[in-house]
């Protein structure tokens, strides 16, 4: 779907009804300031969150848009942020990739595009559409923006409740130590935090044996190696191994790295860092609406950088595409 450009700063409302929607003035209509609902993550960045929620308040308001604040809450995002999203005009989202994936899927439901002010560690959301962590910033992209609409995916596991993914999910060193961190965490992270628990997952690293399924045809079959089900190109550190990646193409893309130890997978990361890997004959590189992983014992596994919301292990992953499922109100020069 072709970018559109957003309203800017007026919405229309009939007369006695402010909640009906539109953007072109008729002679009944009264123009009222576009809203705006600005989630933070309280403890992302440091406690960083809220002062950009702030500076992104004030560049605002001080443009005449109507900004409400929310910071984010434990539990299911429908339970918190449904309904204060209900009749906005955009969301913005001040914080690191686990708030974008909490707020994704209701702003895909309720249709509201979204930006994100980056507050996390990789932020790779951001990354992906050249969204700055500046109040200025974000007022001129939720004025002159563009709206792109994007994929998402669905992760099934049988007999879980399903999973939301955004940017990609991944089994292996990363998803081992993603487990790792999160189970000794504290508070906020940054790059550093993840150096004691690489160690220790390094010393005991065992590749998963994956056997691939992509729209029905088999393309690996019981082969170790790290796997990666990407959305986006993006990739903590920029390691970026699905370099095919397109967040609006309405496919997924599978990457396997295989390799028979650690010191074989540590191998791939300076070429992967360079995107040398693509011309590797060992990668296994695929495209599709589906992909199903069937893992020889069960693993654990992560999803936009975090445990899933269930996170014991499994050994059958089933991955699809929703195409266009969200819009992204994304800078206008990024959007041209």
């Amino acid at each position: 779907v072709g970018p559109m450009r957003h309203p800017g700063i007026l919405r229309r409302s009939a007369p006695g009804s402010p909640g009906s929607r539109g953007w072109n003035a008729g002679r009944d209509r009264i123009l009222t300031a576009m809203s705006v609902l600005v989630i933070f993550n309280p403890i992302s960045g440091a406690g960083r969150a809220r002062p950009l929620a702030e500076a992104v308040s004030e560049a605002a308001t001080a443009r005449g848009l109507d900004i409400e604040l929310l910071p984010t809450s434990p539990g299911p995002a429908e339970a918190w942020l449904r309904a204060p999203l209900a009749g906005r005009d955009a969301l913005v989202v001040v914080g690191g990739d686990g708030a974008v994936r909490l707020a994704a899927p209701e702003a895909a439901r309720a249709d509201v595009p979204m930006v994100h002010c980056p507050a996390g560690n990789e932020n790779l959301f951001a990354r992906e559409f050249g969204m700055r962590a500046a109040g200025e910033s974000v007022a001129r992209t939720l004025l002159d923006g563009v709206v792109r609409r994007i994929d998402l995916a669905i992760a099934e596991i049988e007999g879980r409740a399903s999973e939301d993914l955004v940017l990609m999910a991944s089994v292996g060193l990363d998803a081992e130590v993603v487990h790792d961190l999160s189970g000794t965490r504290t508070g906020s992270v940054s790059n550093l935090s993840y150096v004691r628990p690489i160690l220790r997952q390094i010393r005991s690293f065992e590749p998963p044996r994956v056997t691939a399924i992509v729209d029905g045809a088999v393309v690996a079959e019981d082969l170790p190696g790290m796997v990666v089900v990407a959305n986006s190109r993006q990739y903590a550190i920029r390691l970026d191994p699905a370099r095919r990646a397109r967040m609006d193409d309405g496919l997924l893309d599978l990457v396997i790295l295989p390799c028979r130890g650690t010191l074989d997978l540590l191998g791939w990361f300076p070429r992967t860092r360079l995107g040398r890997h693509m011309g590797d004959p060992r990668l296994v590189y695929e495209q599709g609406r589906r992909i199903d992983l069937e893992l020889s014992h069960p693993r654990r596994w992560q999803v936009d950088g975090d445990p899933p919301h269930d996170p014991e292990a499994a050994s059958r992953i089933g991955f699809e595409v929703v195409p266009g499922a969200l819009p992204v109100l994304v800078p206008p020069l990024e959007g041209r």
